[in-house]
């Protein structure tokens, strides 16, 4: 495994964003592909989705306030999950570290990468 994700594979990114690619914020992940989340009590986070990220991830960011995570790639741009973190799960959120993000297609992981999770406190 190259990097938490690899875009070397057959996959094109996704021409929503391909459009977009000069716009610092792009449009949520979850219009361009099938994605979830899972969170236990003990604070560990999974996203799962089915597609690549239009570029490498570094970090994660979750907002308290908005209740919504946000993904930073290496390039400097910002993309929305798309999917609000409610009551219980955004506590358990709030104070974990990292995130592990998991590309699942045909019902096998074919790739992931634990990524760092910085959890901004709203006034």
């Amino acid at each position: 495994m190259a990097g938490a994700f690899d875009f070397q594979e057959t996959e094109t990114v996704d021409q929503t964003i391909d459009q977009k690619a000069d716009l610092p914020v792009w449009p949520a992940a979850s219009n361009g592909m099938t994605l979830d989340i899972a969170v236990n009590p003990d604070s560990s986070i999974w996203i799962i989705h089915d597609r690549h990220f239009p570029d490498y991830l570094e970090w994660v960011e979750f907002d308290t306030k908005s209740r919504q995570i946000t993904f930073v790639t290496a390039g400097g741009k910002i993309q929305n999950l798309g999917i609000t973190i409610h009551p219980p799960m955004d506590a358990y959120v709030a104070r974990a570290t990292e995130v592990c993000v998991v590309l699942m297609r045909d019902k096998q992981i074919r790739d992931m990468g634990l990524l760092p999770l910085t959890v901004r406190h709203g006034l």
